[in-house]
């Protein structure tokens, strides 16, 4: 699923199309799939109950997933996307984006076959906060976003209450560029979750 993650995005790179909120891009995406492969079924906005069954959701942290894509092997996909903007609350959206890597290593942990976390910002404090040298900004700040565990000490007081989050594994990947079709630039990141 991987290689077709990064098909889409080369597809985009040469017929760019408008970014304007995570909703369209995540049509957008699977549009492309349906597209361009007839050997899997794609699902936006699927309830992990229909899946799982309601009693075995419960300690979920999110109840749907954005993508779910199903193959002619009966091979499981989740693709969780975000598309934080300028104009949102960078922390908060950063701890979304950790807690979506949670929420696919839950579902990886419950035989989903592949699992994967999109981000696409054009919010220079995600990447290159002059301000940011220490917290919740380290993970992401920087040529490389480097997610791991998130603990109350690297967080904003106003997400304390959200709690931390313990993570399995560490995730890298390098920032990469995408212009739009307006040339608004993007940075993006595509990270695989064991």
């Amino acid at each position: 699923m991987i290689k077709r993650i990064e098909e889409f995005v080369k597809y985009i790179n040469s017929y760019p199309i408008e970014l304007y909120g995570e909703f369209g891009l995540q049509h957008e995406l699977a549009f492309y799939f349906r597209n361009n492969y007839d050997d899997i079924k794609v699902y936006l906005e699927y309830p992990t109950t229909k899946i799982f069954g309601r009693s075995n959701t419960k300690s979920f942290i999110k109840k749907e997933i954005d993508l779910y894509i199903i193959n002619s092997k009966n091979q499981k996909f989740v693709i969780e996307l975000k598309m934080p903007k300028s104009d949102s609350g960078t922390p908060n959206e950063m701890y979304r984006a950790i807690e979506d890597v949670k929420f696919l290593e839950q579902l990886k942990l419950n035989n989903i076959d592949g699992c994967y976390s999109i981000l696409f910002t054009n919010d220079v404090a995600f990447y290159n906060a002059k301000r940011a040298n220490s917290s919740i900004y380290n993970k992401f700040n920087g040529k490389q976003v480097k997610i791991n565990s998130l603990s109350l000490l690297e967080m904003p007081v106003f997400l304390h209450k959200k709690g931390p989050i313990n993570l399995n594994n560490v995730y890298t990947s390098e920032w990469s560029t995408y212009s739009d079709i307006n040339k608004q630039d993007w940075k993006y990141y595509i990270l695989e979750i064991k």
